[in-house]
């Protein structure tokens, strides 16, 4: 493995397939996440389905984040030790830099997927997505999915969702967020006088 400028190349063929088979987990888990809290929020929020798909791309972003900043803050395995002094004993561990490649990459895909929806959103609507008001709309869907995230981080959804408490708090909070967000879309659309969707 070599690194070149922040740039991960790895060394042969083979370590490349175990980090793209590495990405395309991390991306598949980030996402499923998302998807799983998602589909927990109230169904009666003053979303649309464009802004539903954005808020669940800004949580798969911060689920790989805190993923990331899990791994690099766990200790190194008994393994990955060994395999440091002798070199055929860590052969399919993890190193560092390998997570680190496989974190941006699947940050980077997913940076690139929150800016094409805006975009296009915008797009469709023939509002420039580089205005003040659209980058407030989307500041206010971050927001949403910043503080959801808070909160479903601390559930396990599959299995305790129905049972915790915390689920109200989290209805609440995205309740009071989505209004936010259709205001935020309100003064976007009469900054260029459309009508609202």
């Amino acid at each position: 493995m070599r690194q070149i400028d922040e740039l991960y190349i790895p060394q042969d063929e083979r370590e490349l397939r175990r980090v793209q088979r590495r990405v395309e987990e991390l991306d598949r888990v980030v996402r499923g996440w998302a998807e799983t809290v998602v589909a927990v929020l109230p169904k009666g929020l003053s979303l649309l389905h464009e802004e539903l798909n954005v808020v669940q791309l800004f949580l798969a972003q911060q689920r790989r984040l805190n993923l990331e900043l899990d791994a690099r803050s766990s200790d190194p395995t008994l393994r990955t030790r060994l395999g440091r002094v002798v070199p055929f004993l860590g052969e399919g561990a993890d190193d560092w830099e390998t997570t680190r490649a496989v974190h941006q990459i699947v940050a980077t895909q997913l940076e690139a997927d929150i800016e094409h929806a805006c975009a296009m959103f915008c797009h469709n609507q023939n509002i420039p997505p580089v205005s003040d008001p659209a980058i407030d709309w989307r500041v206010a869907i971050r927001y949403l999915a910043q503080g959801v995230h808070h909160i479903a981080s601390q559930i396990d959804m599959r299995k305790d969702y129905d049972t915790s408490p915390r689920r109200f708090e989290l209805a609440l909070l995205a309740r009071d967020a989505a209004t936010d967000i259709a205001g935020k879309r309100r003064s976007l659309f009469d900054a260029f006088s459309k009508e609202p969707v």
